[in-house]
């Protein structure tokens, strides 16, 4: 009797993977697209045209593309560090959610210059977004409580939470029908790098990010640690790294940098807290971390990717007529496509027999 199990395929270059990778699901994502657009009764070439125009026709797109990659940097550092440890953590979107909401209690509560409050308001998003990724990591490490039942619930958690602030009025913006506080003031805004470019400075915060993740990760004891106990918890613990401090420290890290996401999104292009302005934030930087090897570099390079995509897709909507359902589906098809590529790198299927 044949039988079909799943292997792993044998280790390659990390950027030779995640070249290969990125290249095959373009290519791979422009066709079933073209096929969509053919469908749909639109013009392929027009579609794509306007595509890369939004994209990257002019400084307002190319700015627009990576205002859009900022918060998916950070969601995909947060992903991309705890899978490196081997620590599921898929509660990204709560902890976007937390860090949001703390910068923006600090924002209301206190009243300083713009070169306190920025800051201030950074921390604050960090700390939102590690404290829920903290309450995890000890709900696993004391209580054996499996991280992605924990993440996932803690996800619904903050946003109902959210919800009540908003329903209750103590959030919610007076005079107002729909869900959403007052814009955050002034001083809390991430200033613009450039006059007359949409394009704050969380762009210079994300690329500091990268590195710091890159040098934690690539030289010192932490990122020794995080890299054994990916690699192997039972002989990490023979070395003497402590599973459950370094489960908490991880989670930690990882929540935080979640919640950083939250900060950029918030105070760098909504200026308000909404149940919706988030959501699907998460979800993407778990892809944007995969896809790109878990690696800081490439995870850069994904974000972009994605937010040129999102960009874009906003000028096939208006210059090509393609309709918003239409865009909808190709982005999902992207992601999938994008998430499949991944695993089929990394994963073969072998035909084995049986004596059955």
């Amino acid at each position: 009797m044949t039988q079909w199990t799943i292997v792993r395929k044998p280790a390659q270059p990390a950027w030779v993977a995640s070249f290969f990778i990125t290249l095959f699901a373009i290519l791979l994502s422009l066709a079933a697209s073209s096929v969509l657009l053919v469908i749909a009764g639109v013009d392929v070439w027009e579609a794509f045209d306007a595509l890369l125009l939004g994209a990257f026709g002019d400084m307002e797109g190319v700015a627009g593309s990576l205002v859009k990659a900022i918060p998916l940097v950070f969601a995909g550092l947060s992903a991309g560090l705890a899978f490196r440890a081997r620590i599921w953590n898929v509660g990204q979107e709560g902890q976007i959610y937390a860090g949001s909401m703390l910068a923006y209690w600090l924002s209301t509560s206190v009243s300083l210059p713009s070169v306190l409050m920025i800051p201030l308001i950074l921390a604050g998003g960090f700390a939102g977004g590690a404290l829920l990724g903290a309450t995890s990591g000890v709900l696993k490490s004391r209580f054996r409580v499996d991280e992605i039942v924990s993440t996932v619930m803690l996800n619904y958690v903050i946003v109902l939470f959210l919800s009540y602030l908003l329903s209750s009025k103590i959030w919610m913006e007076p005079g107002q029908y729909y869900m959403q506080t007052p814009q955050v003031v002034e001083a809390s805004r991430l200033p613009s790098l450039f006059s007359g470019v949409n394009l704050h400075m969380g762009l210079v915060v994300a690329i500091l990010a990268l590195i710091a993740v890159q040098i934690l990760l690539s030289r010192g004891t932490l990122g020794y640690a995080i890299r054994a106990f990916g690699w192997n918890p039972e002989a990490a613990r023979f070395r003497g790294i402590d599973p459950k401090y370094m489960f908490v420290v991880v989670m930690v890290l990882s929540g935080g940098l979640a919640g950083m996401a939250g900060v950029m999104q918030t105070f760098g292009v909504d200026f308000r807290l909404t149940t919706t302005a988030l959501q699907g934030l998460g979800a993407t930087g778990i892809i944007v971390g995969v896809i790109a090897g878990m690696r800081p570099l490439g995870i850069g390079i994904a974000a972009v990717l994605f937010g040129s995509l999102a960009q874009g897709a906003l000028f096939m909507e208006v210059m090509a007529g393609v309709s918003s359902a239409v865009v909808s589906a190709m982005q999902a098809i992207v992601l999938i496509v994008f998430i499949s590529s991944s695993a089929f790198s990394r994963y073969r299927l072998m035909r084995v027999k049986s004596n059955v």
